[in-house]
């Protein structure tokens, strides 16, 4: 194919990853067949191989996730990678033989509806979404606590670290990425220092309610929930699990799971009620 590489296209790969010079010989591929915006290496090499053609070479780093990669593959590490061939993505008609053969339904009327009613449940969840996000912070505005200064600059510091984590994976500075954005540094720090302040105002609201509710997590509901993480990222349960419990993160699972079943009984007992459209001048 004689245009550059775009989004969804297929690309045929030769990929080599390294790490302090050693190769990584897991993560090597000969003939991959790479499909672009999926991903599947970090956001790094979907960014740097749109607009490729075949011959050229693409040289990135990215800070592999242990939830995706496991312990011994995590961290950061230098890829090459030869394009060698691209192929536009070409689906099939939509009938009822694609139907049937695509999915469990034999005609094209009955896997449209299918897909309608999952995509009612898609809207349905946005806007559960919005009502608990609005019922927390309506809670949020009305609670009148001085937080510690130091406590607000560290979050908003992990925050500003995240901004700049971001940009390494685009092979951009975080000033790079903020002139992209039309942004400075002035309004990220005013930006994450709001967010940081709000985050840590609805953590104290809703361990307050679950401190007087005696909310309390159990084995299985942290269980059900690795099981949720694991199906995400493709990793085998125990070794999940494992993994959590050694870096301490199962401590910080069990409270997310506690400040979630908090924020349920707010919305559950908040009075909601539709807001009328605004008028149009």
């Amino acid at each position: 194919m004689d245009r550059p590489a775009q989004e969804t296209d297929l690309v045929t790969l030769s990929l080599t990853a390294t790490r302090n010079g050693e190769p990584l010989e897991s993560l090597t591929r000969e003939e991959y067949l790479y499909s672009v915006g999926s991903g599947e290496f970090g956001e790094t090499l979907d960014a740097k191989i749109l607009g490729t053609k075949p011959g050229d070479i693409i040289e990135f780093d990215e800070d592999l996730p242990a939830e995706r990669f496991g312990e011994e593959l995590a961290g950061p590490a230098s890829f090459r990678a030869l394009v060698k061939d691209i192929k536009a993505l070409r689906l099939p008609e939509a009938n009822d033989a694609f139907a049937s053969t695509a999915s469990e339904f034999d005609t094209l009327a009955e896997l449209r509806e299918d897909l309608r009613e999952k995509l009612r449940e898609v809207k349905a969840r946005d806007a559960e979404g919005i009502v608990r996000d609005r019922v927390l912070q309506a809670l949020v505005d009305d609670v009148d606590v001085e937080l510690p200064d130091s406590l607000i600059e560290d979050e908003t510091a992990h925050r500003i670290r995240h901004a700049e984590q971001q940009a390494s994976r685009y092979g951009l500075t975080l000033d790079q990425m903020l002139e992209i954005q039309g942004w400075d540094r002035d309004r990220l720090e005013q930006d994450s220092r709001e967010h940081a302040l709000r985050a840590i105002m609805s953590d104290l609201v809703l361990e307050g309610v679950a401190r007087a509710e005696k909310l309390e997590v159990t084995a299985e509901e942290i269980g059900a929930q690795i099981g949720q993480m694991a199906q995400a990222y493709d990793r085998d349960p125990k070794e999940l699990a494992k993994q959590l419990d050694r870096s301490g993160q199962i401590v910080t699972l069990a409270g997310d799971i506690i400040r979630s079943k908090a924020l349920d009984i707010l919305v559950e007992r908040a009075d909601i009620s539709e807001e009328p459209p605004e008028e149009q001048p």
